[in-house]
């Protein structure tokens, strides 16, 4: 095979059915080294699927042979050759290869070892810079696959076809698929739709948004049988075909220690506030991390199925709890999708929720998604209150929307409750079979008897407060004589498998026998008591007859039961008896609402509601109704859809995405805000260098050369610059072209003796209100100021603030005042500061101050006193003409850096080859480039010291040093590539 050879490689790979094709592995690279770079591109991409199959693709020159079996094989056909698989003679292209590049839809990074996932119909695996395009002469190899999909037909809803449907597809990501798998008598298998998934809600969601978007539903075939390997692909076409559904498969075992053992072991009891200190056997409770394990595999199942069948312009919607970091192992792999996520249970307290080991994976793992929804505003209060304590970040409210900035993006957060399809009700309520279930479940006696029924369907769950309920009704018994004989409480209890506690079960069956044996007759039985499923015909003949609902849970989510009561209760019914902690009590106006640990409130609330008057009742329950049949599921989804597909962030394309080993490690680089690149900046010290040119340096001090590694008030006491900063910054300024500026926000004392040993180096303290030059002892005032009176107003208003902020402090500065509340409450300390920011700007209106807050700090200082103010005085001091200097780098840290950042880009031109403005981590910043770290800031200037110090080394030395760092890397280069180089060069 010559170097002007061009080929097409077409390969057959084996997949599972969703995605059967044909892929053109296009070599889009001529050189002598193709066959061995081919071959190691395939063997670092390792082709698999559904079934775990894989296989290394080992070229030869006879045009390839499989690596394991016929999983995978390698034919040469013609550039432009058919879109079948593994056929057709090697013939040469009629152009070469570099024109048959298929179109980039995205760049993804692939772990060693880890099958490849086809995505989309493109997707190109390149071992070059992510955010450029391969040259044609990079001397790597880029391999691109391309799919020729099969057509498809199947007849059922939301199905996946192609032709002209101009109708969006949404992916539904769920544990559980809505299907009802059986393995029938010949040991094949039968579906129907689950109506009762997702909460009761799934038919509404299918007819609702079915002539609106495309429905594809992931998740786990929720069946007793588990599907055996060679099944998986029929059972995968049917599904597909008649339901638009694609099936996760797991191993039984693996979904065990999944759901009963992480799901409901460990989350199921956090989010509900109740977290045992001790076992059965009373043994202090430990995390299980092979749970957590086990967890974050089976989201990476998911991620894996929902990875293969996403296409551009679609939306990802993700339900609860049991997916939780699914959306951050999407954002590494599906670059500027929009991910939604629906949260179906309460989120806890953060003083709860901090108790779990993991909880930063998991706030990362939703703070990933574009969109977060929550029923209640309690559970998105909380869920905002851990972001704030836990990881430090900041939330507010956008034309009546919440968001929380989290790594340079804006993720908004939704609170709707969801609802029912009241149609699917209402229109089961005359029906034979609801008449039957009537008379099965005892329920004609009771009504023949005209005695009152109260009904409550609950899990069999120690949330649901049964007992408490059950024993209220007890004490209505005995207090209210005139109930006995006239009042039924009918009581459903629906064991969950991974939720039933023993003792819980006796508890509730004592009690019943109790109650009944004590206040029971031949011809009266107080507690019906229903312990199994019941069926949804069932669900309507109780609701029927019930003359009033009983919940009575003690922590709970929103809880539909009450809407599906209110739109099957007969004529005169419907009155509705909740705990104050179900989350629908607040919308359901007609709801008496009580503390059911309050037994006495408890009867009281019956008593009362047993005597209201039927007027009364009847005008209620029509305004709940009305309520319940305006809030269907379809609207709910359809509203949380529409706010996902107009959801914007602050960056809309992401061109890096590395991959990490948690989900808490990921790298973003975003269009127009990426990560500093340190060959781009050397290389463009070496043009400044050769140009004999002035060469700038501004650095702030806190968080930029030095590191927090305590609390705020140590680490402001104590932050030094590590001593492989100070010998890079000395060598920095040694050369008289290099001028260093350390621009700070500290006193002249603490710069003055920290830098006492580098006389070489400028100095800018306060913001600049004092600066001393290179090689001079001596301060100067930026501005001469003669009016300082207003810092006792300030420092008399700041003081009563720090007084009543515990962990809060003041520093005091020659033209400015600092408080700090870093280490205070973090809510606490963001309304007072808020609160103090009003304060010192009506105070101080008349006085030419300006107020500035930061992350964990309020400031007042001149209105003419800042870093861009020095900026401008440093550049024309050295350059009196006006002209730019050859090179700029200016890095920062926080908000009293953006006007440094500004300046320049006004001044020198956002494009100046030789600019580089740089934020320290990933935020929102009028900088050009990002720094993840203070660490890679001193990384960055030990590599450019070096540099600067080729010309004072000897000439082996130099030429040594040179050739390491000029020769081209067969990869995009990081500051952290050079750590150990710089580090060791200087020593």
């Amino acid at each position: 095979m010559s170097s002007s050879d061009g080929f097409t490689w077409v390969t057959t790979v084996k997949l599972p059915a969703i995605g059967k094709a044909a892929y053109k592995y296009v070599i889009m690279e001529n050189n002598a080294a193709l066959q061995r770079s081919t071959s190691a591109a395939l063997e670092s991409a390792s082709t698999s699927a559904g079934d775990n199959s894989s296989a290394n693709g080992n070229s030869e020159e006879d045009g390839g042979r499989s690596g394991a079996g016929e999983a995978l094989r390698l034919t040469p056909v013609a550039a432009e050759g058919s879109d079948g698989a593994g056929s057709g003679a090697a013939s040469r292209p009629k152009a070469s290869s570099s024109e048959q590049a298929p179109r980039v839809l995205r760049w993804e990074t692939l772990e060693g070892g880890r099958p490849l996932t086809v995505t989309s119909d493109s997707l190109n695996v390149d071992d070059g810079s992510f955010n450029e395009m391969p040259a044609p002469d990079a001397g790597r190899v880029t391999v691109g696959l391309s799919a020729h999909a099969q057509s498809r037909t199947a007849s059922g809803a939301g199905e996946i076809e192609a032709g002209d449907d101009s109708r969006p597809t949404v992916i539904i990501v769920l544990y559980r698929l809505p299907i009802i798998a059986k393995r029938v008598a010949d040991g094949s298998w039968s579906f129907k739709w689950d109506d009762d998934a997702l909460y009761l809600t799934s038919v509404g969601l299918r007819e609702g948004l079915r002539d609106k978007m495309r429905l594809v539903w992931v998740g786990i075939i929720n069946s007793e049988d588990e599907v055996q390997p060679h099944e998986m692909d029929a059972v995968s076409q049917t599904l597909l075909a008649d339901f638009s559904c694609v099936p996760v498969f797991i191993p039984r075992e693996t979904l065990i220690e999944f759901y009963q053992g992480f799901c409901k072991g460990t989350l199921w009891p956090l989010f509900h506030m109740l977290t045992p200190l001790t076992d059965e056997n009373d043994h202090t409770v430990q995390f299980d991390r092979s749970l957590w394990h086990t967890y974050c595999l089976v989201n990476r199942k998911f991620s894996d199925v929902v990875v293969a069948l996403y296409q551009e312009d679609n939306m990802i919607w993700i339900h609860d709890y049991h997916l939780m970091v699914l959306p951050s192992q999407l954002r590494r792999r599906l670059s500027g999708s929009k991910i939604g996520f629906f949260l179906h249970i309460p989120w806890p307290s953060s003083e709860a929720y901090r108790t779990l080991p993991v909880r930063d994976e998991l706030l990362r793992g939703l703070l990933s998604s574009t969109l977060l929804g929550f029923h209640l505003f309690d559970y998105a209060r909380h869920f905002l209150s851990a972001c704030v304590r836990l990881l430090n970040l900041e939330h507010e409210a956008r034309r009546g929307i919440l968001g929380v900035e989290y790594s340079g993006r804006h993720v908004m957060i939704r609170v709707s409750h969801i609802g029912i399809d009241p149609a699917r009700f209402t229109g089961h309520l005359g029906s034979d079979a609801v008449q039957e279930k009537k008379e099965a479940l005892g329920l004609m006696p009771v009504r023949d008897h005209k005695q009152h029924v109260l009904a409550a369907i609950d899990d069999l769950d120690v949330f649901k407060g049964i007992s408490l309920k059950l024993l209220a009704f007890e004490n209505l018994l005995q207090a209210y004589t005139t109930y006995r004989g006239r009042v039924v409480l009918v009581q459903v209890a629906i064991p969950k498998k991974a939720r039933v506690k023993s003792h819980v079960q006796s508890e509730i069956r004592e009690l019943v026998e109790q109650i009944n044996s004590k206040y029971g007759s031949p011809d009266y039985t107080p507690i019906i008591y229903i312990e199994r499923d019941i069926s949804f015909d069932e669900r309507i003949a109780i609701y029927s007859e019930a003359d009033a609902l009983l919940l009575t849970p003690i922590r709970d989510g929103l809880n539909l039961i009450p809407y599906e009561y209110i739109a099957s209760a007969g004529q005169g019914k419907g009155q509705l008896i909740l705990s104050e902690f179900t989350g629908c009590s607040r919308a359901l106006s007609s709801a008496v609402r009580l503390n059911p640990w309050n037994y006495d409130e408890v009867m009281s609330a019956i008593d009362r509601v047993l005597q209201k008057d039927p007027e009364e009742i009847m005008l209620k329950h029509a305004a709940d109704r009305k309520y319940v049949e305006s809030h269907p599921t379809a609207k709910w989804a359809e509203s949380f859809l529409t706010d996902l597909t107009q959801a914007s962030e602050p960056v809309q394309k992401l061109l890096k995405l590395g991959l990490g080993l948690g989900v808490g490690l990921r790298v973003l680089e975003f269009e127009g805000f990426e990560a500093l690149n340190a060959e781009n900046v050397v290389r463009a010290y070496d043009a400044a260098e050769a140009s004999d040119t002035q060469r700038v340096f501004l650095l702030d001090y806190d968080g930029t050369l030095t590191m927090s590694t305590c609390s705020s008030r140590m680490s402001h006491a104590w932050a030094r610059p590590s001593d492989a900063a100070m010998q890079y910054l000395a060598a920095l300024a040694l050369d008289p072209r290099n001028h260093v500026y350390i621009m700070s926000g500290r006193t002249k004392d603490v710069l003055a003796k920290t830098f006492a040993g580098i006389p070489a180096i400028g100095l800018a303290a306060e913001h600049g209100f004092y600066y001393r030059s290179p090689n001079s002892a001596d301060w100067t005032n930026l501005d001469e100021v003669s009016d300082l009176s207003w810092r006792e107003v300030a420092l008399e208003i700041m003081t009563g603030y720090a007084e009543r902020t515990d962990g809060s402090y003041i520093e005091e500065k020659s033209a400015g005042l600092v408080w700090h509340y870093l280490d205070a409450d973090p809510e606490f300390g963001n309304w007072q500061a808020k609160e103090m920011r009003d304060h010192l700007e009506t105070v101080l209106n008349m006085f030419d101050v300006q107020v500035v807050t930061g992350h964990g700090w309020l400031q007042v200082r001149l209105q003419n006193m800042n870093k861009g103010a020095m900026t401008q005085k440093i550049l024309k001091e050295l350059i009196p003409d006006g002209s730019a200097p050859g090179f700029v780098l200016c890095v920062g840290d926080d908000r009293t850096d953006e006007d440094m950042f500004t300046f320049l880009a006004r001044e020198l031109g956002r494009h100046h080859s030789a600019l580089f403005t740089c934020t320290v981590g990933v935020k929102p910043s009028n900088a050009n480039y990002y720094l993840r770290t203070s660490d890679e800031v001193v990384d960055l200037l030990g590599l450019v010291s070096m540099t600067a110090g080729r010309q004072s080394s000897s000439a082996a030395a130099g030429a040594t040093t040179s050739t390491s760092l000029a020769r081209p890397s067969p990869r995009s280069t990081t500051v952290s590539d050079f750590r150990e180089l710089a580090r060791s060069g200087l020593q």
